[in-house]
């Protein structure tokens, strides 16, 4: 991802498209892979290779010579370290400027100046290009393709998702996110190995995703709406439900803003969740790292919420006394013991017979509280506002 660091958000979200659009639109015996060892994407046929550089210009710029150099002297230096007689190796330019569409190609002027560049931050790249380059060869190898805008290709690509045999009620909400996310999963290996994407299976594997995936690119998707409905749809049944077992798992180190809203987020979710009597489970909050649990403690007693932490004495915190079941009051008015449970993840050992009915894993990728006979749902998210949408804890998605 070194070479695309300075893109903007929509210049990720193009690039991702780009490869999902390329495994969409993959023949047998085509493998495509992300971030690949020549450019972006290359996309392996029998006996070709295709490189494919994204380049997303969406402010009012037009098509110019100049605004292309960098990625087509990219493409030159791949071109001049290639050994005679390997694998015929294709070059194209993806890019969006407002107002361009179609292909095209270089002329050999054009080629010529670009390799000329003086440009201090280029002379590095310039320099790493092998004399004596043919460079009529590269050019007939090379092409621009204008791409549509972010918008309108998020169209396309859920067009294409549509002729794939999946059900129309779960491209939007379901299906498009896991296949979108799978390739940020991609994107981020280490090894190009591990980049390479059969897309046959790739796209039989989503045939069994059931469950909306909801991360932080959820927010820039074009149908971030239906991803949201559904969702909220999904955990209605087990939020409307009154004795349910609910434990969140959070890494507290990666939400903005953490300690200035989680006292907050709790509260909001306590009293929708967890304030009558037959609310007798209160939810677990687990925090991740070396989060001050019991300074958060203090705030929520300040804030009216008295929480079971399961520690006796000095002692380290015991399962059984964090988890029992809190005394009821029914009269003269509905009092509980407590209203949650609070306690370092790192604190909490096997949960044995213990198990949630519904474990929420927030910015978290795996825990070994997950199993196969529990509801497990996973957020990535940046802020707690968007766990409070999910959890219809508000109104309005900001």
């Amino acid at each position: 991802m070194g070479r695309t660091a300075e893109y903007s958000v929509k210049g990720y979200v193009y690039q991702f498209l780009r490869y999902l659009n390329e495994i969409l639109d993959a023949e047998a015996g085509t493998t495509v892979t992300i971030e690949g060892a020549i450019e972006d994407i290359d996309v392996n046929a029998i006996g070709s290779t295709t490189a494919v550089q994204c380049k997303y210009h969406e402010q009012a710029e037009r098509y110019t010579l100049g605004k292309i150099y960098k990625p087509v002297l990219l493409m030159v230096e791949h071109f001049s370290q290639m050994s005679a007689g390997s694998s015929d190796v294709r070059y194209r330019l993806f890019c969006h400027f407002p107002g361009s569409t179609g292909t095209q190609t270089l002329t050999r002027t054009d080629l010529d100046t670009i390799v000329a560049t003086k440009a201090v931050g280029l002379l590095p790249i310039v320099n790493r290009i092998k004399p004596g380059i043919d460079h009529e060869d590269f050019l007939t190898r090379f092409e621009i393709e204008f791409g549509p805008s972010v918008e309108d290709y998020q169209v396309a690509v859920l067009a294409k998702l549509a002729t794939k045999g999946f059900s129309a009620a779960d491209i939007d909400a379901i299906i498009y996110p896991a296949a979108f996310q799978r390739i940020v999963d991609a994107a981020t290996q280490n090894s190009v190995v591990t980049r390479i994407i059969d897309p046959a299976p790739f796209i039989a594997s989503l045939k069994d995703v059931r469950r909306v995936t909801f991360t932080r690119w959820t927010r820039e998707l074009a149908t971030r709406e239906q991803i949201f409905k559904r969702l909220r749809g999904e955990l209605k049944d087990a939020l409307d439900r009154n004795s349910r077992s609910r434990y969140f798992v959070i890494d507290p180190d990666t939400v903005e803003d953490f300690d200035k809203d989680i006292v907050r987020f709790i509260k909001a979710f306590v009293e929708k969740y967890s304030f009558k009597y037959l609310h007798d489970n209160p939810p677990l909050f687990a925090l991740t790292g070396p989060h001050d649990v019991g300074s958060l403690q203090v705030r929520l007693h300040d804030a009216g919420l008295k929480c079971a932490t399961g520690l006796i004495g000095n002692a380290e915190v015991r399962l059984a006394e964090l988890l029992r079941k809190p005394m009821i009051q029914r009269k003269p008015k509905v009092m509980l013991e407590f209203r949650l449970r609070l306690a370092a993840r790192n604190g909490l050992g096997n949960l044995g017979a213990n198990r949630p009915d519904e474990l929420f894993l927030v910015n978290v990728k795996e825990d070994d509280w997950e199993h196969s006979d529990i509801n497990v749902h996973r957020f990535e998210i940046d802020r707690l506002s968007d766990l409070e949408y999910a959890l219809q804890l508000r109104r309005e998605y900001d």
